[in-house]
């Protein structure tokens, strides 16, 4: 843990199978720890539809489906923010092509795959979003919502 301007830095870490569903588990944590953090319904919703896409996307793309990899989820609690970071172990690697891809609902209408929302997802609903590789190899994406306090 670290000492920043007087606060613990908290730190909780999952360790979910490959097998869609368990991305849940990642949102639901995720929800919890903002609404302690005082995080408004709204952004909390944004939240959970962020981690969902990137633990997805991880399970699907990044693992492969293999029940056997770990999707590595770290959130930490900052004084002003939430960091997430959503890793996998790679069996695909993220394809730079698709990070700036902007989504057309109108494509999505005529494909019968109606993916390739999730990253564009992501950098709409997150205040930071970062694509990166993994420390142990393959993909990580790493994610920051500041939580805004009122001013007296």
């Amino acid at each position: 843990m670290n000492d920043r301007e007087g606060a613990i830095e908290q730190v909780i870490e999952l360790r979910l199978p490959s097998r869609l569903g368990y991305e849940r588990i990642a949102m639901d944590t995720a929800a919890a720890l903002a609404r302690r953090m005082g995080f408004p319904a709204e952004r909390i919703d944004a939240l959970r539809t962020a981690i969902g896409e990137a633990v997805t996307n991880a399970i699907e793309h990044g693992n492969q489906a293999d029940a056997a990899m770990k999707v590595v989820v770290v959130l930490m609690v900052r004084p002003d923010e939430l960091v997430i970071s959503v890793a996998d172990q790679g069996r695909q690697a993220l394809d730079p092509a698709q990070m700036h891809i902007q989504p057309r609902i109108t494509d999505a209408f005529q494909r019968a795959d109606k993916g390739g929302w999730g990253i564009w997802l992501m950098r709409e609903l997150m205040d930071e979003v970062e694509f990166t590789l993994a420390p142990g190899g393959g993909n990580q994406v790493r994610m920051v919502v500041h939580l805004e306090r009122p001013s007296s």
